[in-house]
C-alpha cells in the first residue's frame, strides 16, 4: 500500500471544517453482538438467525458425505450437489466427516430468509474440503444468496475458501445475512474469506492463513458492505493485508458514474446511501499477526475496533485511510479502544491519514520492540503513531500507553503514558517473533499499564469476558491472572459472555 502525499489549500480547509461540523462523533452507545431482534449500532439487527437466536432449530436436516448417494437421512447421506439442488429456506445441510472436493455455489434462488436461514454445517472438525481451481475457484461461492450460514469447516486451496458477494453496488442489490463461523481456510491463491456488497455479515471464530499472491488478505470485506461483526478470528501468514475493509469508491462510485462528493457515494447507510463507505462494523477480540501488512480500514465509518491483538508485521501495521482526496470518504467516526498494537521495524504501528478524522483512539497499548542477541528491548525506530497533519484533524487520543518507538506528526497528550523501556515479564509469555498464542500477551500485575487509565462505558468487558473496573488497564485485558468472569457457551455458534466476580482476585 503506497500513500500519495496530500496538501490542503484554504478552500480545502474550509471544506474540511464544513465536513467536520456536519458529521457526528462516533456512535456513543455500547455495541454488542445482538440477540435476535435487538439493536446493533442503534438499528434493529438483520443478522443470520443461526447466529443470533440460540433457540433456532432447522426445519429439515439433509445429511451429506463425500460418496453419498442416498436419500439424505443420517444413515443414507446424499451427495452435496443433490442436497444443494433441493435446498430451501430452513434447511440445514450436515456434512459428515471425510475429505471433499469443493466447488459449490448458491445463488439468489437458493437463499434463506431472515426467519429461515440455510445452514451448511460440518459434523466435526474432521470435515476437510479441497477448494477447486475452476470458475470462482471457491469451496463455497455465495453469489447473491442471502441468509446462509457456513459453520465448522476446514478449507484448503483454490482462489477463495469462501467467496460471498451481492449483485449490485446499490444498497438494494447488496447481499444480506451471511454468517461464517468456526471455519479454517488456508493457502488460497487470493483470500481465505472474501466478501463484496454484503450487509449484515458475521465472521466469528475463524482462522485465515496463507492468502497468496493473487490478493493475499486473510479476511477482505469490500465494495461498501455495511453492518458487520468480525470477532474471535485469527489471521496470519497472509501475503498482503491481514484484515482489510475497503469500501472501494473507485469501483463502487467512479466506475458506476457517481462523483465522490455525491451523497450516493459518501452518504449514510441509514438512508440507503454511501456506496463508497462501509459503516457500522464491530471488530473485536481478534488476533491478527505475522503477515505482510496490518489491517487496512479504507473508507470505513462508524466502526468499533476493540480488544484486538494486532501485529507485528513485515511491512507496517494498522492504517485508517482512503484512496481519494475527498474528505467525506475518510475513515472517520470510529472508536479504537483497548487494543494491543505491536511493531518490530521502522514503519508505523497505527496510522490515520487522508481525512481519516474524528476517531476516538483510547486506552490502547502501542509497543515497538526489537530482538537482538536473544534479548527483547524497545525499538526507537518504530513509528508508534503516524498522523498526516495536513489533512487530518479532530482525532481524540486518550488513555493510551506508548512503549518505545517515536511519532510522526503526533504528540501524546500529557495524561497519556510514555515508556522508554520494556520488559517481557510484563506479559504471560511474550513471543519475540509474534507467533505465539493470543493468551501469551496477557499482562502481569507488574505491567506499567495495569490500572493506568479510566474505564470506558463503551468497552466494559475485556477480550476474555472479565468485567473491567475503574481504574482500568490499557490494552485488551483487564488482568492476565485467574479469570474473574468466564465465557460460557450459549448456542454452539453464538457464545454468551457471563460470569461472576472471583473473591480471590
Amino acid at each position: 500500500m503506497k500513500h500519495k502525499p496530500h496538501t490542503i489549500s484554504a478552500t480545502g480547509l474550509l471544506i474540511l471544517l464544513t465536513v467536520s461540523s456536519v458529521y457526528a462523533a462516533p456512535y456513543p452507545g455500547l455495541v454488542t453482538v445482538p440477540q435476535r431482534g435487538a439493536d446493533f449500532f442503534g438499528t434493529t439487527e438483520r443478522f443470520n438467525r443461526y447466529y443470533t437466536d440460540r433457540n433456532y432449530k432447522p426445519k429439515r436436516i439433509l445429511h451429506v458425505s463425500p460418496q453419498g448417494n442416498g436419500d439424505g437421512s443420517e444413515g443414507a447421506p446424499m451427495s452435496v450437489g443433490s442436497a444443494l439442488s433441493q435446498v430451501r429456506p430452513g434447511d440445514q445441510i450436515l456434512f459428515q466427516e471425510g475429505q471433499y472436493q469443493g466447488c459449490w455455489q448458491l445463488d439468489e434462488d437458493q437463499s434463506g430468509t431472515y426467519d429461515m436461514p440455510v445452514v451448511l454445517k460440518a459434523q466435526s472438525p474432521e470435515v476437510n474440503i479441497d477448494c477447486c481451481n475452476n470458475g470462482r475457484a471457491s469451496c463455497f461461492n455465495l453469489e447473491g444468496a442471502d441468509y446462509v450460514a457456513i459453520d465448522g469447516f476446514n478449507l484448503q486451496g483454490g482462489s477463495y475458501g469462501i467467496r460471498s458477494v451481492g449483485l449490485a453496488y446499490q444498497a438494494s442489490g447488496h447481499q444480506k445475512g451471511i454468517a461464517i463461523l468456526n471455519t479454517k481456510a488456508g493457502n488460497q491463491y487470493k483470500d481465505p474469506f472474501f466478501s463484496g456488497q454484503s450487509d449484515w455479515m458475521v465472521l466469528d471464530g475463524n482462522t485465515g492463513y496463507g492468502g497468496g499472491d493473487g490478493d493475499g488478505h486473510g479476511i477482505y470485506l469490500s465494495n461498501g458492505g455495511d453492518w458487520a461483526v468480525v470477532r474471535n478470528n485469527e489471521l496470519y501468514h497472509n501475503s498482503s493485508s491481514d484484515f482489510q475493509i475497503n469500501a472501494d469508491p473507485i469501483s463502487t462510485c467512479e466506475d458506476d458514474g457517481i462523483p465522490y462528493d455525491d451523497p450516493r457515494c459518501h452518504g449514510s447507510a441509514l438512508e440507503q446511501l454511501g456506496q463508497g463507505i462501509s459503516e457500522f462494523i464491530l471488530v473485536e477480540n481478534n488476533y491478527f499477526h505475522n503477515s505482510n501488512i496490518g489491517p487496512n480500514f479504507t473508507s470505513v465509518r462508524n466502526a468499533v475496533v476493540r480488544n484486538n491483538i494486532i501485529g507485528p508485521y513485515t511491512r507496517h501495521g494498522t492504517s485508517f485511510w482512503q484512496e481519494t482526496d475527498v474528505p467525506e470518504l475518510g475513515s472517520s467516526n470510529n472508536r479504537i479502544e483497548h487494543n494491543l498494537f505491536l511493531g518490530n521495524n521502522s514503519r508505523h504501528v497505527l496510522q490515520t491519514i487522508a481525512w481519516s478524522d474524528r476517531n476516538q483512539i483510547r486506552n490502547n497499548v502501542l509497543l515497538g520492540t526489537r530482538l537482538s542477541a536473544g534479548s527483547i528491548s524497545t525499538n526507537p525506530d518504530t513509528v508508534l503513531v503516524e498522523v498526516d497533519q495536513d489533512t487530518v484533524t479532530g482525532n481524540m487520543f486518550s488513555g493510551n500507553v506508548y512503549i518505545g518507538g517515536h511519532f510522526d506528526g503526533f504528540s501524546p497528550s500529557p495524561e497519556e503514558k510514555r515508556l522508554r523501556s520494556f520488559s517481557s515479564s510484563w506479559f504471560n509469555h511474550f513471543p519475540p517473533d509474534g507467533m505465539g498464542q493470543a493468551s501469551d500477551y496477557r499482562p502481569d500485575k507488574t505491567a506499567p499499564f495495569f490500572d493506568s487509565t479510566r474505564l470506558l462505558s463503551t468497552t466494559p468487558m475485556d477480550r476474555e469476558g472479565r468485567p473491567r473496573r475503574n481504574p482500568v488497564s490499557a490494552g485488551p485485558w483487564e488482568y492476565g491472572g485467574q479469570l474473574r468472569a468466564v465465557i460460557t457457551p450459549g448456542h454452539d455458534h453464538s457464545p454468551d459472555i457471563s460470569g461472576t466476580e472471583n473473591p480471590n482476585q
